[in-house]
């Protein structure tokens, strides 16, 4: 077990879990002192509750000593990304059956010229997707009864089929959800033990397909997590854990375990936010509010925004070929992590999408793998070489990452050197594409922003990503090789609610958007509070989907409070409109097709102490040879644990922090900041 301790005491304490790909990440924080402990522990795959509680096991002995504890949880996510989930049935409205397989057309937009794309897999067959006849109109008002003969059939069908989950779309269900409602009621007393979702439930939201995909994709993990939930919770609370267990949701704040099973689709990217909470925590100490958020960890590179001091929050993602409505945070993601298989296609060198994952994991693992990785690249260049062993159950073998690396070498021709830095180089290039696709090609400037380095690999790319992309500078986080677990420790309760308007704006009376909003307001409260005890102040935003007379799509906004007039509206969305496409349209009608309310609650904030000091006496280092460019330098190796604010120190230049490792190349610096926050400036 790899182990960071710093001045934990008899206290009481707050926890936190991240599952990775490849380890599992625990935080520990000491509420009398703010001091954190952390840890990592290699992914069990078979049982990822496993991996938390030895994990934990090493990190706290009595779990009742714990007043708040969080997790982010992978479940639902790899379920619906392998197709591991039961079988499933969706009941639709009579006459729109084939609605959901034929969605928005055969392939997706970006996909138009990929005379290779294949339409993944439907999570839900056709011949377990049944009508129900019944019908409301556009208004939600019923024009015909709901047929109760239809919906014995499915429950017949359930029965016969073992179907363990069912997904119900209506027609119109967003304005009126009385028949999903009724149609829950008859399954579950008529099919004992099923789980019903609803998509008024999962997502109140016009767009029948993507409401339909939602639906489908939050039936489809339902039992999953719910049994993963359940036995989380039921194996914490044998270990003495007596508060309630909360989870991360992939809008980027918390909700109960509870509420989690009422709609696990928001669970989805349950991990990966924790880090840009973090990232957004971690503004008010970098005196700036726009950050990159780059996170590498085992398997992939997560990338995401923060701006204006928040987490970028859309309300539409893609997953497994489908577009599934719901709040989450706007992370880019792809298959370029530490694990990340490098192999030869076509006679050229390929890396990732694969990953060598937790087992065997790399070939410097000594696990059994054989396949050179990125990893191995980095072990190979002496850029990571950490002196003890990784999650308790890793040493790393260099000899083994050689080996690795000169069988694919001998294959291309070249030697091992030059096709360690390859693979380095083709990885970092698709980070930075990462990071384009969600600036450059949004209209933002990424040489505005600074990059926040996390994961347990994210410091060792994140300057050669910085330099690709012309940002000057790179800040690295205490704690990096843990931050999503560290950033859960700071999110707050969420609550998202969306209503539908369509109406245009100037239609809409002054006080309309103000009471829809009050009436929400009191919603989203009683929510929070029956979640938090009470516990806290709620904050609310207020958002509108907004677009131009004709338009499909819309361009979600934020206004400063409930009762904002009508012109700044206009003028708010005009100036959005313009950054987003670069024009404006300020004669055309403006139609609010949504209202969106975010209400949150902060959970506790225990802030330690600045404790990095000055320093007192010399630095101390060792050294090796590292390459860099194709030569060897002679590089210091410093540990974290050895810097103090104010220390300067020029690349090459590596920093061994347990967790996580720095890399700071030749003609970069590094500056120690308050907090032992580092910062790599680039040359």
């Amino acid at each position: 077990m790899t182990i960071i301790r710093t001045n934990i005491g008899q206290n009481r304490y707050r926890i936190a879990a991240d599952i990775g790909g490849t380890f599992t990440d625990v935080v520990v924080q000491n509420t009398g002192t703010g001091e954190y402990l952390a840890a990592k522990y290699p992914t069990t795959p078979g049982d990822l509750s496993e991996g938390i509680l030895r994990a934990f096991g090493r990190v706290i002995d009595d779990f009742a000593q714990v007043e708040f504890a969080v997790h982010g949880t992978t479940q639902g996510l790899n379920a619906l990304l392998s197709h591991s989930g039961g079988r499933i049935m969706l009941l639709t409205t009579a006459g729109a059956r084939d609605s959901f397989f034929i969605m928005r057309g055969s392939r997706p937009r970006k996909e138009m010229y990929n005379n290779k794309f294949r339409r993944p897999e439907q999570l839900v067959r056709r011949r377990d997707t049944l009508e129900v006849g019944g019908r409301l109109d556009y208004e939600g008002n019923e024009i015909a009864e709901l047929n109760v003969s239809d919906l014995q059939t499915a429950a017949e069908h359930a029965r016969a089929n073992g179907i363990q989950s069912v997904a119900v779309c209506f027609l119109f269900s967003y304005k009126n959800p009385d028949h999903e409602i009724a149609a829950r009621e008859f399954l579950e007393r008529n099919v004992p033990g099923i789980s019903v979702s609803l998509s008024h439930e999962v997502a109140r939201e016009w767009r029948e397909a993507e409401r339909a995909a939602s639906t489908v994709a939050d039936a489809y993990i339902s039992p999953l997590v719910r049994q993963y939930l359940e036995v989380i919770e039921s194996r914490l609370e044998k270990r003495g854990l007596a508060v309630p267990l909360y989870v991360t949701r992939s809008s980027g704040g918390l909700m109960s375990v509870k509420q989690a099973s009422k709609q696990p689709i928001q669970t989805l990217f349950s991990g990966p936010v924790g880090g840009i909470i973090g990232a957004a925590e971690m503004t008010k100490l970098l005196h700036t509010d726009n950050v990159i958020c780059a996170d590498v960890g085992g398997t992939s590179f997560d990338v995401s925004l923060v701006v204006n001091g928040k987490p970028r929050v859309v309300n539409q993602t893609t997953l497994s070929g489908m577009d599934i409505i719901m709040p989450v945070v706007e992370i880019e993601s792809i298959g370029a992590g530490a694990g990340s298989i490098a192999y030869v296609e076509a006679g050229g060198l390929r890396v990732g999408p694969e990953s060598a994952g937790a087992e065997p994991g790399p070939a410097c693992y000594g696990k059994g793998g054989i396949e050179p990785t990125v990893t191995d690249a980095q072990v190979f260049l002496n850029r990571f070489l950490p002196q003890g062993e990784l999650g308790g159950a890793v040493r790393i073998d260099r000899a083994k990452a050689e080996a690795a690396l000169r069988r694919v070498a001998k294959s291309l021709g070249m030697d091992a050197e030059t096709l360690a830095e390859g693979i380095l180089d083709i990885t970092n290039a698709k980070m930075a594409d990462a990071i384009r696709r969600i600036t450059v090609e949004q209209g933002i400037e990424p040489r505005d922003f600074s990059i926040v380095a996390f994961g347990g690999a994210g410091a060792m790319h994140a300057a050669f990503i910085a330099e690709a992309l012309e940002i000057s500078n790179v800040v690295v986080p205490p704690h990096a090789g843990v931050f999503s677990a560290w950033g859960m420790l700071h999110s707050p309760m969420r609550h998202d609610i969306a209503v539908p308007f369509n109406k245009f704006l100037r239609n809409v009376e002054e006080s309309e958007i103000s009471r829809r909003f009050e009436e929400q307001s009191g919603l989203a409260k009683a929510h929070l509070d029956a979640e938090t005890g009470g516990k806290g102040e709620i904050h609310y935003q207020y958002l509108l989907d907004v677009r131009y007379d004709g338009q499909e799509y819309t361009v979600t906004i934020e206004i400063p409070q409930n009762n904002t007039p009508a012109r700044e509206i206009s003028e708010i969305f005009h100036e959005a409109y313009h950054q987003r496409y670069g024009h404006s349209h300020r004669d055309a009608s403006i139609e609010i097709v949504a209202l969106r309310l975010v209400a949150t609650a902060p959970m506790g904030n225990y802030v330690a102490a600045d404790t990095s000091g000055t320093r007192k006496t010399e630095l101390r280092f060792s050294e090796r040879d590292v390459m860099f460019g194709g030569k060897w330098l002679r590089t210091r190796i410093v540990n974290s644990e050895d810097l103090f604010q104010g220390d300067e120190l020029d690349g090459p230049l590596i920093v061994d922090a347990g967790l996580s490792t720095t890399v700071v190349p030749p003609g970069s610096c590094l500056v120690v900041e308050a907090r032992k926050v580092m910062r790599i400036i680039l040359g």
